[in-house]
């Protein structure tokens, strides 16, 4: 992960400051990350992918550097059913859907962070068990309508 940290800062043109600085990190916090000793949280690789790169590929070895056609998320969901789960989109999906079931709550920071987690973790599992994007983008509606009746108790 260190090395494509420091690919990301290189293809930005920014010094380890100004990434930092970018991303709202102290400048030690990014040295770390690029020299291994510690990984971003689920916060920081969002705001990388709010740039255009792809979390799947920072964590793993899957995908691009960029996600492509950034936009509405359920555009981006492959209508080939033969399709790989692509777990950076099922996380965006999940993401965007939890927040607008959210979007009239007040959320404290903390509640927000949870929320972000909790879609993080959901994600990965059902990246995990679908098939393809078209079965994952299934489980995330299923999920969202649970959630949906959970919010209305």
């Amino acid at each position: 992960m260190k090395e494509k940290l420091k690919e990301i800062r290189t293809k930005l043109g920014k010094t380890q400051k100004e990434m930092s600085a970018l991303l709202g990190l102290g400048e030690i916090t990014w040295q770390n990350y690029e020299r291994g000793i510690s990984k971003p949280k689920l916060e920081t690789l969002k705001k990388l992918s709010d740039y255009g790169f792809d979390i799947n590929w920072i964590t793993s070895d899957d995908d691009s550097m960029l996600v492509e056609n950034k936009g509405k998320v359920e555009e981006n969901i492959s209508a080939d059913a033969s399709s790989a789960v692509n777990k950076s989109k099922i996380f965006n999906i999940l993401l965007n859907e939890m927040k607008l079931l959210y979007q009239n709550v007040d959320l404290s920071n903390k509640e927000q962070n949870y929320l972000e987690n909790r879609a993080f973790d959901m994600s990965m599992n059902i990246a995990s068990i679908a098939q393809n994007d078209i079965e994952a983008l299934r489980m995330i509606k299923l999920l969202v309508n649970h959630e949906k009746e959970n919010i209305r108790k």
